[in-house]
This record gives structure tokens, sequence and C-alpha cells, in this order.
């Protein structure tokens, strides 16, 4: 077997397309693999409409006022939410600490089920033992372009009532709560 040959079969463990060039979309299936705990299911694919995955935080206080000290120093948007986030969700909302329970979801998840209404659609997202409904007020990148493996952000607000703290990388599943 050669290395184009043995790149295609690891695509296919990772359950990406099987064309052999190692690219982003790739190396989010794999990091998210290696994130993800032993027991969880692989692929991480939806069973019974459960999504198993990687859940990161964004909009908590250090995001924001990373975000904000990068815009007094004249950064653009594009280049400050490389380093923070404005906490203002896709749809305009308000997803800083305080605003409660929010979550953002790769348009891959919600644009097939809510199309451009997707604005507020309640998302259970358990970690460990504990569970709470999220307004989804946010987007996340398209699943090719997000690096760090992550399959749903939480806000601060989210964070608490799952208890856990942001900054964070860890497993969790969601669901649509409908």
């Amino acid at each position: 077997m050669n290395a184009l040959e043995t790149r295609k079969q690891i695509q296919g463990l990772l359950a990406v397309t099987q064309d052999g060039v190692f690219g982003p979309k790739s190396l989010a299936a794999l990091h998210s693999l290696i994130n993800t705990p032993d027991e969880a299911p692989w692929p991480t694919t939806a069973q019974d409409g459960v999504h198993h995955v990687m859940a990161s935080s964004f909009a908590d206080p250090a995001d924001v006022a990373a975000f904000r000290k990068c815009k007094a120093m004249g950064g653009s948007d594009q280049d400050c939410f490389k380093v923070g986030d404005n906490g203002i969700g896709k749809w305009g909302d308000d997803c800083t600490e305080g605003s409660g329970p929010k979550c953002a979801l790769p348009p891959e998840d919600w644009l097939p089920k809510w199309g451009v209404s997707a604005r507020h659609a309640k998302v259970l997202v358990t970690i460990g033992e504990k569970s709470v409904v999220c307004q989804m007020d946010d987007t996340m990148p398209h699943k090719a372009n997000i690096h760090n493996g992550a399959g749903i952000d939480l806000n601060p607000d989210a964070c608490a009532a799952l208890g856990v703290h942001p900054p964070l990388m860890t497993a969790a599943t969601w669901q649509w709560a409908v």
C-alpha cells in the first residue's frame, strides 16, 4: 500500500471524503477523534438525533475583552475574531454572560432543518450528568473551517448551567429540543 492509499483509508475511518488530501476537514475530524472519550461512538454521527461532539466556549468575559482590546487598537472584525469574540450572535442577539444559555452550531447542522429561520432554535446540550436547553443565537464556521474539532460552542450561561467553566473543550451531546 502506498501513502495515498493509506491516507484514503484513514479518511474512511474518520468519516470524511476519501480523496487522500489531508486538509482542514480531515485534520478537524482527526482532532475530534483524538479528543473524543474512549467510550463514545465513532464516527460522531447523530444516533437517534443525538450528536456526540466536542464542546468549546465563546463570548466569555475574557473572550469579549480580547476582542474589544483588538478593536481599540484598530483591528478589523476579521482580525479581532481571531483573538476573541464580540458577544453578538449571527442574528444580532446578545450572547454574553447574563443573556441566558446560548449555543452556536455549524451551518451544516442547522441549515438543513431550519434554513434561514434558525434563530432561537432550542438545543438540548448535555455534559456528564447535566443538561440545559440553549437558544441557538449564533453560528460556528462551516465544519471544514473548524480546526479545533469542536461541534458546538457554549456561552458562559450555558457553561454555568452545565457545571463547566470557559475556556473549555470537552465531550458533549446535543439534540434539537423541539
